[in-house]
């Protein structure tokens, strides 16, 4: 895995603005331009149109941002961090003494933090604070900023 791997986070409070903003500069163009068809061209159908592609636009622009605070708000592990984590995944079952690796929840606490909670199934003859801190080690080069790992042992 790569350590200068970077995730882009985009500020979904500053796109909320943005689109805002947007919105009404567009409706304000919309309605100059559906006076300037209606007083010169009698086009009465200008208005309406104005309004409905401004609105399907509006809409269209949304959707991602909707869909992303939703993303947060459930949870969801992080798009742009998939793969990555996966990989992260593969490489600490490939550490010595690690049997399994169970309840993996990783999700974005905000725009640009990203946390989680892990347990790590290792044998009882190998040092579970080197195993730890090499599992600390990949979750945190994969993009993860703090996570919980609970090392658990076999009876």
């Amino acid at each position: 895995m790569k350590e200068d791997s970077k995730h882009s986070h985009i500020d979904h409070n500053m796109e909320g603005i943005f689109l805002h903003v947007l919105a009404d500069t567009l409706g304000s163009v919309g309605v100059v331009i559906s006076t300037v068809l209606i007083k010169y061209k009698g086009w009465l159908i200008a208005d309406p149109a104005c309004s409905i592609f401004i609105s399907v636009m509006i809409i269209s622009s949304v959707i991602p941002l909707l869909r992303n605070s939703a993303e947060i708000l459930l949870h969801r592990i992080p798009r742009s961090l998939e793969q990555t984590l996966k990989e992260a995944i593969g490489d600490i079952m490939r550490i010595e003494g690690v049997h399994g690796v169970s309840s993996v929840h990783v999700w974005n606490f905000s725009n640009t933090e990203i946390v989680g909670t892990v347990h790590l199934h290792v044998s009882s003859e190998h040092d579970k604070d080197l195993i730890k801190k090499r599992a600390l080690d990949l979750f945190q080069q994969a993009g993860v900023k703090d996570i919980i790992i609970q090392v658990e042992c076999p009876r």
